[in-house]
């Protein structure tokens, strides 16, 4: 077999192969169906915007996490694949971080969170939302620090 051919063959190999060990995460991602979810969150009865909120899903199979950035009325829509998507259909753990920022020579500096970690993380949050197939929106996440 001459070099060019070898080459080839190699080629089409690689390609088959990495066809191959893709196509998993493509199908899962297509064969996940996501629903829009909308909420709000609140602090000290204020909105609490530039928050992140994730919805880690308490069956990891069900599907991916979810998230969003809480806007400046205290409202969020949830992300999976695209912006503004939704999430699968199940049930939430339900994690907000909400860091100080500060502007330092043009650079902006996270801080520390203003919620003071109570909400940061799956296994010591309290936070629960279900989701449901179609239109979702959540009650109001009303935030206090102990």
């Amino acid at each position: 077999m001459n070099t060019n051919m070898a080459k080839h063959r190699l080629v089409i190999q690689m390609t088959i192969l990495v066809f191959l060990c893709l196509s998993p995460i493509a199908c899962g991602k297509r064969g996940v169906k996501v629903y829009p979810v909308r909420g709000e969150v609140y602090f000290n009865g204020q909105p609490a915007d530039g928050a992140t909120i994730h919805f880690h899903p308490v069956d990891k199979k069900a599907g991916p996490p979810a998230y969003a950035t809480v806007t400046e009325d205290g409202t969020y829509s949830l992300t999976t694949f695209k912006s503004d998507d939704g999430a699968a259909a199940g049930e939430y753990i339900v994690t907000i971080i909400w860091f100080e920022e500060k502007d330092v020579d043009g650079e902006t500096i996270l801080g520390k969170d203003r919620l003071g970690g109570l909400y940061a993380k799956p296994d010591i949050s309290k936070l629960t939302a279900t989701v449901s197939p179609g239109d979702n929106d959540i009650d109001r996440f009303d935030l206090k620090k102990k």
